[in-house]
């Protein structure tokens, strides 16, 4: 399931979570009740429209920002993220990681300015996917992880 186009960077195929779903039935009206657990600092992007990833997701051991989270901020333009959160600026949080979805991956940014990406962790999306994209939603305890919060 993981894959990595270059050393440090890491990735999941999400066809293999939504091959995972299907013994579900594809109906909410087959779940009665869910559980999710997830590793909170994997970060993806995906189309509400289709229900589709919008192409990204890297996960929580992925390192290829670690590099712009050590670069010196200019003077008095400090990262408000870890006034805001307590959060350091790290590549294992989510900011980073969407900053370079948004950065690098064709297209993501584009229909992210038309409103057409959602942008989660893990438990979000399978959430959205259960719902047959009714649901947009976490947990306090994982948005506050992204760093974005």
């Amino acid at each position: 399931m993981g894959r990595a186009p270059r050393r440090g960077d890491l990735g999941d195929d999400l066809r293999a979570l939504r091959t995972a779903l299907r013994p579900l039935g594809g109906t909410r009206a087959a779940v009665a009740a869910i559980g999710l657990t997830n590793q909170r600092e994997t970060t993806l992007v995906w189309g509400p429209r289709d229900l589709e990833t919008g192409g990204a997701r890297i996960v929580w051991q992925d390192r290829r920002t670690a590099d712009r989270c050590l670069a010196p901020s200019p003077r008095g333009k400090e990262p408000a993220s870890p006034r805001r959160t307590g959060l350091k600026l790290d590549p294992y949080f989510s900011a980073t990681k969407l900053e370079w979805i948004l950065r690098n991956v064709p297209g993501v940014r584009a229909r992210a300015r038309r409103g057409a990406l959602a942008f989660g962790t893990v438990d979000s999306w399978l959430l959205w996917k259960l719902t047959d994209g009714v649901v947009h939603a976490t947990d306090a305890t994982n948005a506050s992880r992204t760093a974005p919060l």
